[in-house]
Protein backbone atom coordinates (compact mmCIF):
# COMPACT_ATOMS: atom_id res chain seq x y z
CA UNK A 1 0.00 0.00 0.00
CA UNK A 2 1.31 3.48 -1.07
CA UNK A 3 0.87 6.16 1.53
CA UNK A 4 1.94 9.83 1.05
CA UNK A 5 2.53 12.18 3.91
CA UNK A 6 2.27 15.72 2.60
CA UNK A 7 2.72 19.27 3.86
CA UNK A 8 -0.13 21.88 2.24
CA UNK A 9 0.37 23.12 -1.36
CA UNK A 10 2.85 25.88 -1.57
CA UNK A 11 1.28 28.45 -3.94
CA UNK A 12 -2.19 29.44 -3.85
CA UNK A 13 -4.76 30.45 -7.14
CA UNK A 14 -3.34 34.29 -6.80
CA UNK A 15 -0.03 33.19 -6.73
CA UNK A 16 0.89 34.13 -3.08
CA UNK A 17 2.98 31.46 -1.83
CA UNK A 18 3.04 29.90 1.69
CA UNK A 19 4.44 30.23 5.03
CA UNK A 20 2.97 27.19 6.56
CA UNK A 21 3.42 26.72 10.40
CA UNK A 22 0.30 25.16 11.44
CA UNK A 23 0.28 24.96 15.42
CA UNK A 24 0.85 28.72 14.83
CA UNK A 25 0.09 31.23 11.93
CA UNK A 26 -0.08 30.52 8.33
CA UNK A 27 0.88 33.18 6.08
CA UNK A 28 0.92 33.84 2.05
CA UNK A 29 3.65 36.42 1.03
CA UNK A 30 3.66 37.91 -3.15
CA UNK A 31 7.07 36.26 -3.83
CA UNK A 32 8.46 32.77 -2.93
CA UNK A 33 10.81 33.69 0.71
CA UNK A 34 13.23 31.01 0.86
CA UNK A 35 11.87 30.59 4.49
CA UNK A 36 10.43 27.64 5.12
CA UNK A 37 9.55 25.65 8.43
CA UNK A 38 9.86 21.99 9.17
CA UNK A 39 6.71 20.39 9.31
CA UNK A 40 7.55 18.66 11.97
CA UNK A 41 4.46 16.83 13.39
CA UNK A 42 3.70 15.46 9.90
CA UNK A 43 7.38 14.37 9.76
CA UNK A 44 7.40 12.37 12.68
CA UNK A 45 4.24 10.65 11.51
CA UNK A 46 6.27 9.67 8.23
CA UNK A 47 9.17 8.23 10.07
CA UNK A 48 6.68 6.29 12.74
CA UNK A 49 4.81 4.89 9.27
CA UNK A 50 7.91 3.85 8.04
CA UNK A 51 9.47 2.38 11.06
CA UNK A 52 6.24 0.60 11.97
CA UNK A 53 4.40 -0.81 9.08
CA UNK A 54 5.62 -2.56 5.65
CA UNK A 55 3.43 -0.08 3.68
CA UNK A 56 5.45 2.20 1.03
CA UNK A 57 5.74 5.69 2.80
CA UNK A 58 6.66 8.91 0.67
CA UNK A 59 6.95 12.53 2.32
CA UNK A 60 6.10 15.38 -0.29
CA UNK A 61 6.45 18.65 0.59
CA UNK A 62 4.82 21.29 -1.47
CA UNK A 63 5.64 24.65 0.87
CA UNK A 64 9.63 23.67 0.72
CA UNK A 65 9.31 23.23 -3.60
CA UNK A 66 6.70 26.04 -3.68
CA UNK A 67 4.30 23.53 -5.86
CA UNK A 68 1.56 25.17 -6.82
CA UNK A 69 -1.83 22.74 -7.52
CA UNK A 70 -0.97 22.05 -10.76
CA UNK A 71 2.69 20.68 -9.79
CA UNK A 72 1.70 19.45 -7.03
CA UNK A 73 -1.27 17.57 -8.78
CA UNK A 74 1.07 15.93 -11.31
CA UNK A 75 3.75 14.88 -8.82
CA UNK A 76 0.72 12.55 -6.49
CA UNK A 77 -0.21 11.09 -9.85
CA UNK A 78 3.26 9.85 -10.00
CA UNK A 79 2.72 8.23 -6.39
CA UNK A 80 -0.40 7.22 -7.16
CA UNK A 81 -1.31 7.25 -3.13
CA UNK A 82 -3.95 4.61 -1.00
CA UNK A 83 -3.79 6.86 1.50
CA UNK A 84 -3.25 10.64 1.63
CA UNK A 85 -2.14 12.40 4.82
CA UNK A 86 -2.44 16.21 5.10
CA UNK A 87 -1.86 18.68 7.96
CA UNK A 88 -3.83 22.11 6.79
CA UNK A 89 -4.31 25.86 8.53
CA UNK A 90 -7.64 28.11 7.66
CA UNK A 91 -4.65 30.04 5.34
CA UNK A 92 -4.42 26.84 3.57
CA UNK A 93 -7.39 24.98 3.52
CA UNK A 94 -9.15 26.37 0.24
CA UNK A 95 -6.19 24.92 -1.81
CA UNK A 96 -5.41 21.87 0.20
CA UNK A 97 -9.28 20.76 0.14
CA UNK A 98 -8.69 20.98 -3.75
CA UNK A 99 -5.60 18.84 -3.93
CA UNK A 100 -7.22 15.96 -1.71
CA UNK A 101 -10.51 16.34 -3.64
CA UNK A 102 -8.94 15.94 -6.70
CA UNK A 103 -6.18 12.91 -6.08
CA UNK A 104 -9.33 11.04 -4.24
CA UNK A 105 -11.22 11.04 -7.40
CA UNK A 106 -8.95 10.29 -9.33
CA UNK A 107 -7.44 7.25 -7.33
CA UNK A 108 -9.74 6.44 -4.74
CA UNK A 109 -7.29 7.67 -2.35
CA UNK A 110 -8.47 7.90 0.99
CA UNK A 111 -7.65 11.13 2.84
CA UNK A 112 -6.52 12.05 6.38
CA UNK A 113 -6.67 15.77 7.25
CA UNK A 114 -5.58 16.74 10.09
CA UNK A 115 -4.18 20.41 11.99
CA UNK A 116 -5.40 23.43 13.03
CA UNK A 117 -8.72 23.90 10.28
CA UNK A 118 -9.75 20.74 10.04
CA UNK A 119 -9.43 20.46 14.32
CA UNK A 120 -11.68 23.48 14.36
CA UNK A 121 -14.14 22.41 11.53
CA UNK A 122 -14.38 18.93 11.36
CA UNK A 123 -17.41 18.49 9.69
CA UNK A 124 -17.24 21.18 7.55
CA UNK A 125 -13.34 19.46 6.14
CA UNK A 126 -15.60 15.93 5.99
CA UNK A 127 -17.04 16.53 3.09
CA UNK A 128 -13.97 16.07 1.30
CA UNK A 129 -12.29 13.98 3.49
CA UNK A 130 -12.40 10.78 4.91
CA UNK A 131 -11.13 11.15 8.38
CA UNK A 132 -9.99 14.22 10.12
CA UNK A 133 -7.61 13.51 13.29
CA UNK A 134 -7.54 15.50 16.18
CA UNK A 135 -4.94 16.58 18.33
CA UNK A 136 -1.32 15.27 17.70
CA UNK A 137 -2.19 13.16 15.64
CA UNK A 138 0.91 10.24 14.62
CA UNK A 139 -0.64 7.37 16.41
CA UNK A 140 -3.85 7.93 15.48
CA UNK A 141 -2.61 8.07 11.47
CA UNK A 142 -0.88 5.14 12.37
CA UNK A 143 -3.97 3.11 13.55
CA UNK A 144 -5.62 3.84 11.07
CA UNK A 145 -3.71 2.76 7.62
CA UNK A 146 -3.23 -0.69 10.22
CA UNK A 147 -6.66 -0.86 9.36
CA UNK A 148 -8.50 -0.46 12.97
CA UNK A 149 -11.92 0.63 13.22
CA UNK A 150 -11.80 4.70 13.42
CA UNK A 151 -14.93 4.69 15.87
CA UNK A 152 -12.25 2.87 18.76
CA UNK A 153 -9.54 4.94 18.08
CA UNK A 154 -8.91 7.80 20.05
CA UNK A 155 -8.20 11.38 18.35
CA UNK A 156 -9.90 10.02 15.52
CA UNK A 157 -13.18 12.79 14.57
CA UNK A 158 -15.72 12.61 16.49
CA UNK A 159 -13.88 10.52 18.83
CA UNK A 160 -12.78 12.39 21.58
CA UNK A 161 -8.65 12.88 22.21
CA UNK A 162 -6.51 10.42 22.98
CA UNK A 163 -4.19 10.94 25.94
CA UNK A 164 -1.11 13.09 25.51
CA UNK A 165 1.37 10.98 23.81
CA UNK A 166 5.09 10.03 25.19
CA UNK A 167 7.42 11.58 22.87
CA UNK A 168 9.84 9.51 23.38
CA UNK A 169 8.95 6.91 21.70
CA UNK A 170 8.68 8.45 18.30
CA UNK A 171 11.73 7.98 16.11
CA UNK A 172 13.57 11.38 14.95
CA UNK A 173 11.49 12.49 12.06
CA UNK A 174 11.69 12.60 8.43
CA UNK A 175 15.13 13.07 6.78
CA UNK A 176 15.09 10.42 3.74
CA UNK A 177 12.69 12.04 1.88
CA UNK A 178 13.56 15.46 1.90
CA UNK A 179 16.69 17.12 3.65
CA UNK A 180 16.23 18.96 6.85
CA UNK A 181 18.68 21.64 6.17
CA UNK A 182 16.86 22.55 2.95
CA UNK A 183 14.59 24.35 5.65
CA UNK A 184 15.27 27.92 6.00
CA UNK A 185 14.37 30.43 8.92
CA UNK A 186 15.82 33.42 7.60
CA UNK A 187 17.00 35.35 10.97
CA UNK A 188 18.96 31.93 11.87
CA UNK A 189 22.35 33.58 11.77
CA UNK A 190 24.07 30.39 10.86
CA UNK A 191 22.86 27.97 9.06
CA UNK A 192 20.90 25.59 11.10
CA UNK A 193 18.48 22.74 11.56
CA UNK A 194 15.09 23.02 13.40
CA UNK A 195 14.46 20.43 15.93
CA UNK A 196 12.71 19.53 18.82
CA UNK A 197 13.73 19.14 22.51
CA UNK A 198 10.10 19.18 23.98
CA UNK A 199 6.51 19.19 23.37
CA UNK A 200 3.90 21.36 24.89
CA UNK A 201 3.24 24.20 26.61
CA UNK A 202 2.10 25.23 30.30
CA UNK A 203 -0.14 28.07 29.26
CA UNK A 204 -2.93 28.54 27.58
CA UNK A 205 -2.42 32.02 26.01
CA UNK A 206 -6.25 32.73 24.06
CA UNK A 207 -4.74 33.13 20.30
CA UNK A 208 -2.49 29.52 20.61
CA UNK A 209 -3.71 27.04 18.18
CA UNK A 210 -1.19 24.96 19.44
CA UNK A 211 -2.39 25.02 23.19
CA UNK A 212 -6.42 24.93 22.19
CA UNK A 213 -6.25 22.42 18.94
CA UNK A 214 -3.68 20.42 19.41
CA UNK A 215 -2.81 19.85 22.93
CA UNK A 216 -6.24 21.05 24.87
CA UNK A 217 -4.80 20.84 28.50
CA UNK A 218 -1.53 22.70 30.17
CA UNK A 219 1.18 19.98 29.89
CA UNK A 220 5.15 20.30 28.82
CA UNK A 221 7.43 17.02 27.77
CA UNK A 222 10.76 17.39 27.43
CA UNK A 223 12.34 14.35 25.31
CA UNK A 224 15.58 11.94 26.77
CA UNK A 225 18.32 14.28 26.75
CA UNK A 226 20.40 11.30 25.41
CA UNK A 227 18.24 11.01 22.58
CA UNK A 228 18.50 14.74 21.87
CA UNK A 229 22.37 14.62 21.76
CA UNK A 230 22.41 11.30 19.28
CA UNK A 231 20.22 13.44 16.87
CA UNK A 232 22.00 16.16 17.19
CA UNK A 233 25.06 14.25 15.88
CA UNK A 234 23.17 12.68 13.76
CA UNK A 235 22.24 15.43 11.83
CA UNK A 236 26.10 16.61 12.25
CA UNK A 237 27.40 13.68 10.77
CA UNK A 238 25.00 14.03 7.94
CA UNK A 239 25.33 17.04 7.25
CA UNK A 240 29.08 18.44 7.27
CA UNK A 241 27.92 22.09 6.44
CA UNK A 242 25.58 22.26 9.44
CA UNK A 243 26.37 25.17 11.71
CA UNK A 244 23.93 24.93 14.45
CA UNK A 245 20.54 24.30 15.65
CA UNK A 246 17.46 25.82 16.04
CA UNK A 247 15.08 24.73 18.89
CA UNK A 248 11.80 25.58 17.35
CA UNK A 249 9.42 23.75 19.98
CA UNK A 250 7.03 25.87 21.51
CA UNK A 251 8.82 26.48 24.61
CA UNK A 252 12.16 24.73 25.04
CA UNK A 253 13.01 26.24 28.76
CA UNK A 254 10.40 25.19 31.34
CA UNK A 255 12.66 23.23 33.57
CA UNK A 256 15.66 24.57 34.35
CA UNK A 257 17.27 21.45 35.18
CA UNK A 258 16.54 20.32 31.69
CA UNK A 259 18.36 23.73 30.43
CA UNK A 260 20.80 22.97 32.20
CA UNK A 261 21.51 19.09 31.61
CA UNK A 262 21.25 19.56 28.19
CA UNK A 263 23.59 21.94 27.69
CA UNK A 264 26.17 20.09 30.06
CA UNK A 265 25.77 17.19 27.65
CA UNK A 266 26.21 19.22 25.03
CA UNK A 267 29.51 19.97 26.12
CA UNK A 268 30.29 16.72 27.03
CA UNK A 269 29.70 15.60 23.72
CA UNK A 270 31.75 18.44 22.37
CA UNK A 271 28.84 19.67 20.25
CA UNK A 272 29.37 23.05 22.24
CA UNK A 273 30.90 23.91 18.55
CA UNK A 274 27.87 24.76 17.03
CA UNK A 275 24.97 27.43 17.30
CA UNK A 276 22.18 27.00 19.46
CA UNK A 277 18.46 29.11 19.33
CA UNK A 278 15.70 28.30 20.81
CA UNK A 279 12.37 29.47 21.63
CA UNK A 280 11.48 30.36 25.29
CA UNK A 281 9.10 32.09 27.17
CA UNK A 282 11.32 34.82 29.19
CA UNK A 283 9.27 34.05 32.30
CA UNK A 284 11.05 30.26 32.50
CA UNK A 285 14.17 32.00 31.53
CA UNK A 286 16.66 31.31 34.81
CA UNK A 287 20.39 33.37 34.91
CA UNK A 288 21.92 29.95 36.13
CA UNK A 289 20.27 28.35 33.49
CA UNK A 290 21.34 30.63 31.08
CA UNK A 291 24.83 31.21 31.90
CA UNK A 292 25.14 27.68 30.88
CA UNK A 293 23.50 27.81 27.74
CA UNK A 294 25.55 30.49 26.53
CA UNK A 295 28.57 28.20 27.27
CA UNK A 296 27.17 25.57 25.33
CA UNK A 297 26.86 27.32 22.53
CA UNK A 298 23.33 29.08 22.56
CA UNK A 299 23.65 32.68 21.24
CA UNK A 300 20.19 33.30 20.63
CA UNK A 301 16.44 33.16 22.59
CA UNK A 302 13.43 33.92 20.84
CA UNK A 303 10.09 34.58 23.07
CA UNK A 304 6.98 35.84 23.07
CA UNK A 305 6.53 39.21 24.83
CA UNK A 306 2.75 39.73 23.01
CA UNK A 307 2.09 42.89 24.71
CA UNK A 308 3.11 45.53 26.86
CA UNK A 309 -0.34 46.01 28.33
CA UNK A 310 -1.51 44.56 31.38
CA UNK A 311 -5.09 44.71 30.24
CA UNK A 312 -4.50 43.00 27.21
CA UNK A 313 -2.05 40.47 28.40
CA UNK A 314 -5.25 39.58 30.68
CA UNK A 315 -7.55 39.53 28.38
CA UNK A 316 -4.81 37.26 26.15
CA UNK A 317 -5.17 34.99 28.91
CA UNK A 318 -0.80 35.00 29.25
CA UNK A 319 -1.35 34.69 32.99
CA UNK A 320 2.24 34.24 34.44
CA UNK A 321 3.82 34.51 31.27
CA UNK A 322 3.43 38.01 31.45
CA UNK A 323 5.83 39.90 33.74
CA UNK A 324 7.82 43.27 32.13
CA UNK A 325 9.30 43.88 35.31
CA UNK A 326 10.79 40.14 35.11
CA UNK A 327 10.99 40.96 31.47
CA UNK A 328 13.62 43.81 31.39
CA UNK A 329 15.31 41.98 34.39
CA UNK A 330 16.27 38.64 32.05
CA UNK A 331 16.87 41.02 28.64
CA UNK A 332 19.36 42.88 30.82
CA UNK A 333 21.44 40.07 32.63
CA UNK A 334 21.19 38.10 28.61
CA UNK A 335 23.09 41.50 27.83
CA UNK A 336 25.51 41.26 30.06
CA UNK A 337 26.76 37.80 29.02
CA UNK A 338 26.44 38.14 25.37
CA UNK A 339 23.02 36.50 24.40
CA UNK A 340 20.92 37.87 21.85
CA UNK A 341 17.09 38.01 21.82
CA UNK A 342 14.53 38.37 19.57
CA UNK A 343 10.99 38.91 20.53
CA UNK A 344 7.34 38.07 19.14
CA UNK A 345 4.98 40.95 19.71
CA UNK A 346 1.44 41.33 18.69
CA UNK A 347 -1.33 44.27 17.96
CA UNK A 348 -4.90 43.96 18.11
CA UNK A 349 -5.53 41.02 20.41
CA UNK A 350 -8.26 40.62 22.65
CA UNK A 351 -8.71 43.96 24.61
CA UNK A 352 -6.85 46.12 22.48
CA UNK A 353 -7.34 49.71 22.05
CA UNK A 354 -5.38 52.65 20.15
CA UNK A 355 -3.41 52.99 24.03
CA UNK A 356 -3.26 50.16 25.33
CA UNK A 357 -1.14 48.81 21.72
CA UNK A 358 0.78 52.06 21.97
CA UNK A 359 2.00 50.61 25.09
CA UNK A 360 3.42 48.02 23.50
CA UNK A 361 4.84 50.16 20.75
CA UNK A 362 6.56 52.04 23.37
CA UNK A 363 7.54 49.01 24.98
CA UNK A 364 9.50 47.76 21.81
CA UNK A 365 11.21 51.08 21.49
CA UNK A 366 12.30 51.13 24.88
CA UNK A 367 13.98 47.75 24.22
CA UNK A 368 15.56 48.32 21.04
CA UNK A 369 16.67 51.73 22.07
CA UNK A 370 18.43 50.24 25.22
CA UNK A 371 20.37 46.64 22.98
CA UNK A 372 17.79 44.84 24.80
CA UNK A 373 16.13 43.14 21.69
CA UNK A 374 17.99 42.76 18.63
CA UNK A 375 15.52 41.14 16.09
CA UNK A 376 11.92 41.59 16.66
CA UNK A 377 8.37 39.80 14.74
CA UNK A 378 5.23 42.50 14.82
CA UNK A 379 1.94 40.30 14.07
CA UNK A 380 -1.81 41.42 14.02
CA UNK A 381 -3.22 39.05 16.34
CA UNK A 382 -5.47 36.80 14.95
CA UNK A 383 -7.87 34.64 16.15
CA UNK A 384 -7.80 31.54 14.05
CA UNK A 385 -10.95 29.32 14.08
CA UNK A 386 -10.74 26.71 17.06
CA UNK A 387 -9.26 29.13 19.55
CA UNK A 388 -10.08 30.81 22.57
CA UNK A 389 -9.46 34.37 20.92
CA UNK A 390 -12.16 33.12 18.02
CA UNK A 391 -14.65 31.91 19.95
CA UNK A 392 -14.60 35.43 21.82
CA UNK A 393 -14.97 37.27 18.86
CA UNK A 394 -17.95 35.10 17.59
CA UNK A 395 -19.52 35.64 20.97
CA UNK A 396 -18.73 39.11 20.85
CA UNK A 397 -19.19 40.11 17.13
CA UNK A 398 -15.97 41.46 16.45
CA UNK A 399 -14.98 39.46 13.41
CA UNK A 400 -15.69 41.66 10.32
CA UNK A 401 -17.89 40.83 7.39
CA UNK A 402 -16.69 39.35 4.72
CA UNK A 403 -13.51 37.66 5.31
CA UNK A 404 -11.70 34.33 3.21
CA UNK A 405 -10.13 31.83 4.84
CA UNK A 406 -7.28 33.56 3.15
CA UNK A 407 -7.32 36.67 5.52
CA UNK A 408 -6.44 34.35 8.86
CA UNK A 409 -2.52 34.90 7.71
CA UNK A 410 -1.74 37.81 10.23
CA UNK A 411 0.80 39.54 7.91
CA UNK A 412 -1.07 42.27 7.24
CA UNK A 413 -4.86 41.27 7.42
CA UNK A 414 -7.36 42.22 9.90
CA UNK A 415 -10.18 40.37 10.61
CA UNK A 416 -11.35 41.93 14.06
CA UNK A 417 -13.42 45.36 14.55
CA UNK A 418 -13.76 46.53 18.12
CA UNK A 419 -16.34 49.43 18.54
CA UNK A 420 -13.50 52.07 19.16
CA UNK A 421 -10.62 50.24 17.37
CA UNK A 422 -10.69 49.88 13.90
CA UNK A 423 -9.10 47.49 11.14
CA UNK A 424 -7.09 50.39 9.55
CA UNK A 425 -5.92 51.55 12.64
CA UNK A 426 -4.90 47.76 13.79
CA UNK A 427 -3.26 48.31 10.35
CA UNK A 428 -1.53 51.25 11.33
CA UNK A 429 0.04 50.47 14.91
CA UNK A 430 1.57 47.50 13.60
CA UNK A 431 3.40 49.86 11.67
CA UNK A 432 3.92 52.08 14.47
CA UNK A 433 5.73 49.23 16.50
CA UNK A 434 8.13 48.29 13.76
CA UNK A 435 9.06 51.66 13.12
CA UNK A 436 9.89 51.67 16.70
CA UNK A 437 12.39 49.24 16.60
CA UNK A 438 13.63 50.87 13.74
CA UNK A 439 14.00 54.19 15.55
CA UNK A 440 15.24 52.28 18.78
CA UNK A 441 17.93 50.03 16.62
CA UNK A 442 19.20 53.24 14.72
CA UNK A 443 19.63 54.76 18.10
CA UNK A 444 21.74 52.10 19.45
CA UNK A 445 23.39 50.41 16.82
CA UNK A 446 24.70 53.37 14.54
CA UNK A 447 28.19 53.99 16.64
CA UNK A 448 28.65 50.04 16.81
CA UNK A 449 27.96 50.06 13.19
CA UNK A 450 29.67 52.91 12.05
CA UNK A 451 32.94 52.29 14.02
CA UNK A 452 33.05 48.87 12.02
CA UNK A 453 32.14 50.23 8.67
CA UNK A 454 34.92 52.70 8.82
CA UNK A 455 37.13 49.85 8.04
CA UNK A 456 34.93 47.38 6.48
CA UNK A 457 33.65 49.92 3.84
CA UNK A 458 37.29 51.03 3.05
CA UNK A 459 37.03 47.79 0.32
CA UNK A 460 34.77 50.28 -1.61
CA UNK A 461 36.44 52.83 -3.06
CA UNK A 462 35.23 56.72 -3.18
CA UNK A 463 32.96 57.71 -5.28
CA UNK A 464 31.98 55.00 -6.59
CA UNK A 465 28.60 53.74 -8.19
CA UNK A 466 26.12 52.35 -5.57
CA UNK A 467 23.40 50.78 -5.54
CA UNK A 468 21.65 49.97 -2.05
CA UNK A 469 18.88 46.81 -2.04
CA UNK A 470 15.79 47.30 0.37
CA UNK A 471 16.52 43.45 1.84
CA UNK A 472 16.51 44.26 5.52
CA UNK A 473 14.59 46.74 8.18
CA UNK A 474 14.68 50.56 7.64
CA UNK A 475 17.02 51.01 10.43
CA UNK A 476 19.91 49.19 8.56
CA UNK A 477 19.04 51.00 5.25
CA UNK A 478 19.45 54.33 6.91
CA UNK A 479 22.96 53.59 8.72
CA UNK A 480 24.22 52.02 5.62
CA UNK A 481 23.19 55.33 3.71
CA UNK A 482 25.33 57.46 6.53
CA UNK A 483 28.22 55.42 6.14
CA UNK A 484 28.78 55.19 2.67
CA UNK A 485 28.13 59.05 2.77
CA UNK A 486 30.38 59.73 5.25
CA UNK A 487 33.11 57.47 4.66
CA UNK A 488 33.24 56.60 1.27
CA UNK A 489 32.11 60.36 -0.28
CA UNK A 490 29.11 58.40 -2.07
CA UNK A 491 25.70 59.08 -2.32
CA UNK A 492 23.62 55.61 -3.09
CA UNK A 493 20.76 54.81 -5.15
CA UNK A 494 18.14 52.41 -3.81
CA UNK A 495 15.73 49.18 -5.17
CA UNK A 496 12.93 48.84 -2.86
CA UNK A 497 9.25 48.04 -2.68
CA UNK A 498 6.68 50.86 -3.50
CA UNK A 499 6.10 51.41 -0.06
CA UNK A 500 10.15 53.01 1.26
CA UNK A 501 9.63 55.87 -1.36
CA UNK A 502 7.61 57.98 1.46
CA UNK A 503 9.85 56.77 4.07
CA UNK A 504 13.28 57.50 2.39
CA UNK A 505 12.79 60.52 -0.02
CA UNK A 506 13.37 63.10 2.36
CA UNK A 507 17.02 61.14 2.72
CA UNK A 508 19.52 63.65 0.98
CA UNK A 509 21.92 60.32 1.39
CA UNK A 510 20.40 58.91 -1.59
CA UNK A 511 20.67 60.06 -5.40
CA UNK A 512 17.51 57.83 -6.91
CA UNK A 513 14.85 55.29 -5.85
CA UNK A 514 13.98 52.77 -7.53
CA UNK A 515 10.42 51.26 -6.51
CA UNK A 516 9.80 47.71 -8.20
CA UNK A 517 5.96 47.21 -6.47
CA UNK A 518 5.16 45.36 -3.63
CA UNK A 519 6.24 42.37 -1.69
CA UNK A 520 9.77 40.23 -1.30
CA UNK A 521 12.52 40.53 -4.57
CA UNK A 522 12.36 38.25 -7.25
CA UNK A 523 13.05 38.28 -10.46
CA UNK A 524 9.43 38.03 -11.48
CA UNK A 525 8.75 41.19 -9.35
CA UNK A 526 11.24 43.64 -11.76
CA UNK A 527 9.74 44.90 -14.46
CA UNK A 528 12.12 44.91 -18.12
CA UNK A 529 12.44 48.08 -18.25
CA UNK A 530 13.37 48.89 -15.20
CA UNK A 531 15.80 46.25 -15.25
CA UNK A 532 17.27 47.59 -18.19
CA UNK A 533 17.32 51.49 -16.75
CA UNK A 534 19.19 49.53 -13.57
CA UNK A 535 21.99 47.11 -16.00
CA UNK A 536 22.34 50.59 -17.88
CA UNK A 537 23.90 52.55 -14.85
CA UNK A 538 26.80 49.60 -14.73
CA UNK A 539 26.99 49.95 -10.81
CA UNK A 540 30.46 49.28 -9.40
CA UNK A 541 28.85 47.87 -6.18
CA UNK A 542 25.41 46.43 -5.20
CA UNK A 543 25.27 46.27 -1.65
CA UNK A 544 22.74 43.11 -0.02
CA UNK A 545 21.60 43.73 3.73
CA UNK A 546 21.35 40.68 5.33
CA UNK A 547 20.76 39.12 8.63
CA UNK A 548 22.39 35.52 8.21
CA UNK A 549 26.15 34.31 6.71
CA UNK A 550 24.84 31.26 5.02
CA UNK A 551 22.99 33.36 2.25
CA UNK A 552 19.51 31.16 2.67
CA UNK A 553 16.48 33.68 2.37
CA UNK A 554 18.41 35.63 0.51
CA UNK A 555 18.48 33.51 -3.10
CA UNK A 556 15.84 36.04 -4.54
CA UNK A 557 17.75 39.14 -3.76
CA UNK A 558 20.84 37.76 -4.89
CA UNK A 559 19.28 36.24 -8.11
CA UNK A 560 17.97 40.26 -8.55
CA UNK A 561 21.42 41.56 -7.80
CA UNK A 562 23.30 39.34 -10.21
CA UNK A 563 21.27 40.00 -12.94
CA UNK A 564 22.05 44.09 -12.81
CA UNK A 565 25.62 42.77 -13.23
CA UNK A 566 27.34 45.03 -10.98
CA UNK A 567 31.14 44.55 -10.81
CA UNK A 568 31.09 43.43 -7.03
CA UNK A 569 27.89 42.46 -4.97
CA UNK A 570 28.81 42.93 -1.14
CA UNK A 571 26.88 41.14 1.96
CA UNK A 572 26.33 43.58 4.76
CA UNK A 573 25.64 42.24 7.95
CA UNK A 574 23.91 44.42 10.93
CA UNK A 575 27.19 44.96 12.96
CA UNK A 576 28.68 46.79 10.01
CA UNK A 577 30.86 44.13 8.19
CA UNK A 578 30.92 43.13 4.75
CA UNK A 579 32.25 40.10 2.18
CA UNK A 580 32.25 39.74 -0.81
CA UNK A 581 29.85 37.22 -2.71
CA UNK A 582 30.15 37.71 -5.93
CA UNK A 583 32.89 39.70 -8.11
CA UNK A 584 32.56 40.40 -11.74
CA UNK A 585 35.13 36.87 -13.83
CA UNK A 586 35.48 35.30 -10.50
CA UNK A 587 33.37 33.37 -8.11
CA UNK A 588 32.31 33.75 -4.46
CA UNK A 589 32.51 33.60 -1.39
CA UNK A 590 35.46 35.33 -0.37
CA UNK A 591 35.22 37.47 3.28
CA UNK A 592 36.86 40.73 3.62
Amino acid sequence: MKIVIANSVGVDTNGYHMVHVPSRWSLGVKNHTNCSYYPWELAYTSSLLKRETNHEIKFLDGVLNAWGFDTYIQRLREEKPNWLVMESSTRTIREDLRLAEAIKKEFKTKVILTGQHPMANPEEVLKIADFVCVGEYEFAVLDLVRGKDPKIIPGVYPNSRGELPDINLLPFPEDDDVRRIDYHEPNCRFRQIQMYGSRGCPRRCNFCAAATLYYDQLNWRPRNIDSIIQEIKGLKDKYPEMEGIFFDEETHNIQKNFNIQLSQEIKRSGLDDLKYEAMCEYISLDEEALVEMKSAGYYKIRFGIETGSDHVAEQMTLGKKHDIKKLRSILNFGKNIGMLFYGTISVGGLGSSPEEDQKTVDLVYELASNGLMQEIQVSINTPQPGTDFYNSCVEKNLIKTQVTNDNFDGNGHVVVEYPNYCAEEIQNKQHEALDAFDRGKAKIGAKTFMDIAKESFKSIPQNSTVLVLRSARLWMIQIIITAMNQYRKSNVDLLGQNAIAEELESNSGIDRIYNYGDGFFSLETIEPHLMEQLRSKAYEYVLLPMANNHLEGYRNVLDVARIIEPKVILGVYPEGSVFVIKEKKEDPIAAV
